[in-house]
């Protein structure tokens, strides 16, 4: 049986660096479609938000809260998924970064953005993304593993 609540202190800190991380995300998101719409509106406060070192800064803050939150979820869950899912946002978001101008910059950070928070959501959830069955002639599964 599986259920969306945390069974013990190393789930529930997972699950809570994951929803700080979505939140991060959120406001990435929020930060980037405001910076679009100010730019077009009222250059001097689109100037401010797109300074690159916001930019700089939610990206070392993603790095660091999806390090500790995707690394602590592989360890607890041993599911590769999110940590690949969110590995491949953070590449994105770095060629954001380094790309820093136009649409490539938006679409690139947007895209890593989205999928890091789909990782961290995944990694909320934690082992509840398996499927878990029991055999009664062996061991519990879990699909394509076998737990001693």
């Amino acid at each position: 049986m599986t259920t969306d609540l945390p069974d013990s202190s190393t789930d529930r800190s997972i699950n809570r660096l994951d929803r700080m991380a979505i939140g991060l995300s959120s406001l990435c998101l929020i930060h980037c479609v405001a910076t679009v719409l100010l730019a077009a509106t009222l250059a001097s406060a689109g100037a401010a938000l797109a300074n690159p070192a916001w930019h700089e800064i939610g990206f070392a803050l993603a790095i660091l809260i999806g390090a500790v939150a995707l690394g602590r979820g592989y360890l607890a869950h041993h599911d590769l998924r999110p940590l690949l899912i969110g590995s491949a946002g953070l590449a994105l978001m770095g060629v954001g970064l380094i790309r820093a101008e136009g649409l490539p910059e938006i679409a690139s950070t947007m895209a890593g953005v989205a999928l890091l928070a789909g990782a961290h959501r995944l990694n909320a959830r934690g082992h509840v993304g398996h499927s878990h069955r029991r055999d009664p002639n062996g061991p519990d599964l879990v699909v394509g593993r076998r737990h001693a």
